[in-house]
């Protein structure tokens, strides 16, 4: 396969790994520049990994029969923008049981493959050691959020789920919130000031919570830091107002790490070990995509927090994340999900050829 990287990489085609990566174009999502990729590249399909509402189809040229967007559903119902997006091409592909289930509403048929982790590198390991290896307090109780600040309302629902930490803080002094993210102190694009909204729960931040290093979060974290991160919580929340999957979910569970989700959107199907809040502890948002996203009630939050805390240490809870969570191992999800459908879209091509692919993705290695 070749990709091409609409972040990450511009300009002349690069050799990562053995897979020829294309730069993009003139347009952000390169639009411009996606089926002329392809057709250099004499692709047989492409597949796009973004959200489907933003492919622009008319761009796709000749190859808007064979275009397979593997796209995120994080709305109820399946919004009409993607409707129209996926309408043209043969079968799209959804990574979660609930995208699947709202296409196959909007009478659209899909493959369903969800992501994969790497579970040899996303795995359990000593507790004290992570907190160590991460300059973390190995006295308290961690709860921890991997979530983008992105958005005005933020989807990631941050100050529901920062208001909820300061009613468990008010109990149990012995907690502290971690938030891998932008904290947007000083500004940024389409970011929330999340240090100001913790300051105005009565959270100081350095004690009660704490914030990745900014200049190591914009180079990014490796992979294995990022599991002693995640071996360091004592559970993971994220209470998104909607997730198209939500991979820190997966990734904290193949630590051995239980979670916090609502019970809405592809989080439910995703909760292996943890507590869910429930829809009707949430309330519906209607969003410019012309569907229903849900904010979730901070009590709700704050409850579930409350019985994390109670199950602090539960290593039957940690064993059960870490055995369920390999269902999405990325070589499982390969075979079991990956090659079937595959070797659909290729029985449907002339001579049942093996499938050349031209990936649209973002590229951030």
């Amino acid at each position: 396969m070749a990709i091409t990287a609409f972040y990450g990489h511009d300009g002349s085609p690069i050799n990562w790994d053995g897979i020829p990566v294309y730069g993009k174009g003139f347009h952000p999502y390169a639009q411009d520049i996606m089926a002329a990729h392809a057709k250099n590249y004499k692709a047989d399909i492409l597949i796009s990994l973004m959200d489907a509402w933003v492919v622009q189809t008319g761009l796709l040229k000749s190859y808007s029969d064979k275009w397979y967007p593997w796209f995120p559903i994080d709305h109820e119902p399946l919004p009409e923008p993607i409707r129209k997006a996926i309408a043209v091409s043969p079968k799209p592909i959804t990574m979660s049981r609930f995208g699947e289930r709202m296409a196959k509403n909007a009478g659209i048929d899909s493959y369903y493959v969800p992501h994969g982790v790497e579970t040899e590198t996303f795995k359990p390991m000593d507790r004290n050691e992570a907190r160590e290896g991460m300059y973390f307090p190995k006295d308290v109780f961690i709860v921890g959020m991997v979530a983008a600040n992105k958005g005005v309302p933020p989807r990631k629902a941050f100050f529901q789920q920062i208001k909820a930490f300061a009613e468990l803080n008010k109990k149990h002094k012995d907690t502290v919130l971690y938030i891998h993210t932008i904290h947007g102190k000083d500004g940024g694009y389409e970011t929330v000031n999340l240090w100001e909204y913790a300051e105005h729960c009565g959270l100081e931040v350095g004690r009660d919570v704490l914030f990745a290093d900014q200049y190591h979060y914009m180079l990014g974290y490796p992979d294995p830091q990022m599991n002693m991160l995640y071996n360091a919580f004592d559970v993971k929340m994220l209470v998104s107002m909607g997730e198209g999957f939500g991979i820190p979910i997966i990734e904290a569970q193949a630590a051995g790490t239980p979670v916090i989700v609502g019970d809405w959107t592809a989080m439910s199907e995703l909760c292996l070990s943890g507590w869910k809040v429930s829809k009707k502890d949430a309330e519906p948002f209607w969003t410019p995509l012309g569907a229903n996203q849900f904010i979730p009630h901070v009590g709700a939050i704050a409850d579930k927090l409350e019985q994390a805390y109670k199950n602090k240490g539960n290593l039957t809870m940690r064993q059960k994340a870490r055995e369920l969570a390999m269902e999405y191992d990325a070589d499982t999800v390969t075979q079991k999900y990956w090659k079937p459908a595959l070797d659909d879209i290729a029985s449907k091509l002339p001579n049942e050829k093996a499938v050349q692919v031209a990936g649209l993705q973002e590229v951030t290695q």
